[in-house]
């Protein structure tokens, strides 16, 4: 079972690269198949979908981050 834990933009995106590695496909690639449904449901591609989720909800935080950061 995955016990829930903090993780930073940069642990996130790593994450998903070793899923990348472990399959031999993107993550955008693995998340439209897996939404077509020809990935099954286990464990593993749940975490892999969940992480992705996670990215791309997070996303527009960080470009506004990104933007309060630069001088005006």
């Amino acid at each position: 079972m995955f016990k829930p834990q903090p993780v930073n933009f940069f642990e996130l995106t790593r994450m998903l690269q070793e899923f990348e590695r472990k399959y031999g496909y993107s993550t955008i690639e693995f998340y439209r198949r897996f939404m077509a449904g020809e990935l099954g449901d286990d464990e593993e591609m749940m975490l892999w979908a969940g992480l992705y989720h996670l990215y791309l909800t997070t996303e527009p935080i960080r470009q506004f981050a990104c933007k309060e950061l630069v001088p005006a």
